[in-house]
């Protein structure tokens, strides 16, 4: 079964493993990148510059795809980029700006520690919802919001949506960076030397735009709930992602894609403003009344990788 013509969207990646890179949760290697192209089908793989202008020239059509890589991980140009320079293809890659500028990013250091330090994710789950539980805090996801996560993102199992309810919903930043320090330090374990092998480069970012590819927004310190800030707060957020990506590369970022999928009118009013023309949600909603396009160039649609190896796989 050949991958559907659906709307024009993004195909969305994160975690990749090797021999270097620790195997978790989503991540693929470069072979299942290889059969994930090929399936696909290599010749509907729009470059990004093609395909802003294509969205700006409204010409953008069912069937249109284009590759995007979030969060600006080593492992993305150590093993996927290899792959996409074998045939030739661009994308684009969002990136968070702090992780280049000394900052240690707690959500990536927190899956780091989740996938390389327990035999499967569960076993993290369950130590997490005991400590959550010892605040005096209930751990169990709100059914409404539960039903929609699992709908949005069906690769999700209910542990998953349980630990991000918490995290984002409940406990917040503060209180939850606070819960997973404790554990860390419980283990013994020092982020900075955990943080050497995940991030990419300044050089990486250069190299990536000079080769044709497109760097876009991803946030400052990628935030699970942008939504929530205050307007300045989020213009804070990509004015100082924007400047970062423009003195590494010398261009003018262009694109988003919305960190967590959380964004609102604030968000999309400081990206009208910073000159951004394209943004990507993280999943393959909202469409039109018609279902037949994007909601707007703001919110276009992104497949995970992984709803499309379950394709493959049926």
């Amino acid at each position: 079964m050949a991958y559907p013509k659906k709307i024009p969207h993004g195909i969305m990646f994160h975690h990749f493993y090797n021999e270097a890179h620790p195997w978790g949760q989503g991540a693929i290697s470069a072979d299942d990148l290889n059969d994930l192209l090929h399936y696909i089908g290599l010749e509907r793989i729009l470059p990004p510059l093609e395909w802003l202008k294509r969205l700006k020239e409204n010409k953008l059509k069912n069937g249109d795809v284009c590759l995007t890589f979030d969060d600006a991980l080593l492992c993305q140009t150590e093993i996927a980029l290899p792959v996409l320079e074998k045939y030739g293809l661009k994308a684009f890659w969002f990136v968070y700006s702090g992780v280049f500028e000394g900052r240690l990013e707690n959500l990536e250091l927190y899956r780091f520690f989740r996938v390389k330090y327990f035999d499967n994710i569960d076993d993290f789950y369950q130590l997490f919802f005991k400590k959550v539980s010892e605040f005096g805090i209930a751990t169990e996801a709100d059914p409404e919001v539960e039903k929609k996560m699992l709908a949005d993102f069906p690769f999700y199992s209910a542990n998953d949506v349980r630990f991000r309810f918490l995290r984002d919903k409940v406990l917040r930043k503060d209180n939850y960076e606070k819960i997973m320090d404790a554990i860390l330090k419980d283990r013994g374990l020092n982020k900075k030397e955990m943080s050497k092998s995940l991030w990419m480069s300044n050089k990486d970012l250069k190299y990536l735009n000079d080769s044709g590819h497109v760097i876009g927004l991803h946030s400052y310190s990628h935030p699970t709930s942008l939504a929530d800030l205050s307007f300045k707060e989020q213009f804070d957020e990509y004015k100082k992602n924007y400047s970062h990506i423009k003195r590494a590369t010398g261009q003018n970022p262009a694109a988003v894609a919305h960190p967590v999928n959380s964004y609102n009118k604030n968000t999309l009013k400081i990206l009208r403003k910073l000159g951004v023309i394209c943004g990507f949600r993280s999943n393959m909603f909202p469409k039109t009344k018609m279902g037949a396009i994007n909601a707007n160039a703001f919110e276009m649609a992104r497949e995970d990788h992984a709803n499309i190896v379950k394709m493959m796989e049926m």
